[in-house]
């Protein structure tokens, strides 16, 4: 006599098991949103940008880092963070450089040098998604973000950015696969805010002394 077991069972453990197959810590669909319409910038969790004490007119990068689980995870995700944020810095109108670092450059008043550090980070799988849609989630990436000048190498300013995108707007949008791409916009228009606007510098204008003009004595008539 065969016995048959029931399969139903299997369907939900399968499920289950590629939620988890996404691993990293779990950032919750915001209830005031339950659509997804809220953007990724929208979602990244950036503070009041207070401004620099002095603007800079040209960026250098250093290599962006993660921490060792991340770097083994996602080894690229430093490098595509990094890329990003140049990229959307490069656009901008405002600066006369935005390099990566190396010794041959000079360090000048006005140069600022940019060192990040991925602390945490979570991609949704492509799997999970289609599985799970927005049961699996929401993606996101928290990094260290420094700022440092380049002549006195004092730190002048030191954040934590974060930016999650929303697990309902996801399951259609696809924003986990841009995640990285975003952030690095985001890290970008941080530092951007942050930058003071130069102060016009008046010369005044020398007047050269005018002679008065002399007139020519009119000669009257004779009678």
């Amino acid at each position: 006599m065969k016995l048959f077991l029931p399969l139903k069972p299997l369907a939900p453990s399968l499920v289950l098991f590629l939620l988890v197959a996404c691993g990293g810590t779990q950032k919750q669909p915001d209830p005031a949103d339950p659509a997804g319409t809220t953007s990724q910038a929208d979602q990244a969790a950036t503070p009041v940008v207070k401004k620099l004490e002095k603007p800079y007119d040209n960026l250098v990068f250093s290599t962006f880092t993660a921490k060792p689980e991340i770097a083994k995870d996602y080894p690229q995700a430093a490098k595509e963070v990094q890329h990003g944020m140049m990229t959307s810095l490069q656009m901008e109108d405002r600066f006369k450089k935005v390099i990566t670092a190396s010794e041959e450059q000079p360090a000048t008043g006005d140069t600022l040098i940019i060192q990040a550090d991925i602390t945490e980070m979570r991609i949704v799988s492509t799997s999970a998604r289609i599985w799970g849609g927005p049961m699996a989630g929401s993606s996101g990436v928290e990094l260290n973000l420094q700022l440092i000048d380049s002549v006195t190498h004092k730190i002048v300013r030191e954040e934590k950015i974060s930016s999650w995108n929303n697990a309902w707007g996801a399951s259609w949008s696809g924003s986990d696969n841009t995640l990285l791409d975003d952030m690095g916009r985001v890290v970008a228009k941080y530092v951007v805010d942050s930058m003071p606007e130069k102060k016009a510098i008046s010369t005044p204008i020398q007047k050269e002394a005018v002679a008065p003009t002399q007139k020519t004595p009119v000669k009257g008539k004779k009678k």
